[in-house]
């Protein structure tokens, strides 16, 4: 990557203005040659340009700025009266720097007499000149300055409709993938309620099996999971209908904690985000070492809920995770809770692996 030197910057950035400048000053400098007028020094031309430009940019970006812009109403309808301080000052300014310049080289300059009508004629023509070509420049900059704005709100709009129309495309997605879920759904649960009551009697664990799957299927066919927020009491139950099912299939004990405290039970939560964390500790996380269990702990106090989970990952397991689950949740975390909510995950110097959710109620 280039790095240029500031001065080079400060060029670049400028490099109309020194050539206006520079084709200004050549033209009035030719004047001056053809009118036969006498240069009797040059500093008197280098102060004189100093200045003038001086007066310039503190007219076009202090005075205007700060008047014109301002809620003061009564500093806007002074203007009139700092241009004409600005004016004095100027005058004042420009004699004294001539005065010295002159008594330094020991040349009476006849331009200097302040009895003439032709002293004040030059200095209220030159200062309304670049006033006015200060006022035109300030003016032109607001211009710029608001097509700058529309552009950027055209742009932001822009960017808040294909946003919009992404959100409508995967709510769409989320839709079909709802209805695609659904075939026949009362009678997949009515069949499970029949196989329970044939069962219970004569396989009691079986049948709590079967009754905590229909329960999961229940819950994920009921309208508060697809509400925007439903009770950590509901997911928490979930969870355990889940890792009950899950336990089944295992020919261990599954070293994995729950853990949370009455709190939270009746705190409002999106939905499903700690099934998709709990899906991947039982996914990508070694549960078989009663040393090194996994854990979910949920905390709610002074307004934070907190959920943490922590998963040891043996060397089969590792790097199998799917970033997509968490980029989701990310996501979902962003458009419910914006910047009140964070979520971070790692897998730390031990292969154990955190995630943590953090949201400010």
């Amino acid at each position: 990557m280039a790095v240029f030197h500031p001065v080079v910057v400060f060029f670049n950035k400028y490099k109309y203005h020194f050539l206006f400048w520079s084709i200004y000053i050549a033209y009035e400098m030719i004047m001056v040659w053809q009118g036969g007028f006498i240069l009797y020094s040059y500093k008197e031309y280098v102060f004189a340009y100093i200045i003038s430009l001086l007066l310039f940019y503190f007219h076009a970006n202090v005075l205007l700025k700060y008047t014109l812009n301002s809620n003061i109403k009564l500093l806007r309808y002074s203007l009139p009266l700092l241009i004409l301080l600005e004016f004095f000052a100027y005058c004042i300014i420009k004699l004294l720097i001539e005065i010295h310049i002159y008594k330094q080289i020991g040349v009476q300059n006849p331009a200097l007499d302040i009895h003439d009508g032709i002293y004040y004629y030059r200095r209220v023509w030159r200062f309304f000149l670049f006033i006015a070509i200060a006022t035109g420049y300030y003016f032109l900059q607001q211009h710029q300055e608001q097509r700058q704005r529309v552009e950027r709100m055209k742009q932001e709009e822009l960017k808040k409709i294909l946003w919009e129309k992404e959100i409508k495309n995967e709510l769409t997605l989320t839709q079909n993938a709802i209805l695609r879920a659904q075939i026949n759904p009362h009678f997949l649960i009515n069949t499970l309620s029949y196989l329970y009551n044939e069962t219970w009697k004569i396989e009691p664990e079986a049948a709590e099996n079967i009754l905590s799957l229909s329960e999961i299927m229940q819950y994920a066919l009921n309208k508060d999971v697809s509400s925007p927020y439903v009770k950590l009491e509901n997911e928490i139950k979930l969870i355990k209908n889940f890792l009950s099912l899950y336990q089944v299939r295992q020919l261990y004990k599954m070293q994995l904690k729950l853990v949370y405290t009455s709190e939270v039970l009746s705190v409002l939560f999106i939905p499903l985000i700690m099934m998709a964390l709990t899906e991947t500790i039982l996914q990508n996380s070694q549960l078989d070492d009663p040393l090194k269990p996994a854990e979910i702990r949920i905390v709610h106090a002074y307004s934070i809920l907190s959920i943490e989970t922590t998963s040891f990952e043996g060397p089969e397991k590792r790097g199998d995770r799917d970033e997509t689950i968490f980029t989701n949740i990310n996501n979902r975390l962003l458009l419910a809770y914006g910047e009140k909510a964070s979520f971070n995950y790692h897998l730390d110097s031990s292969n154990y692996f955190h995630t943590a959710i953090r949201v400010q109620f």
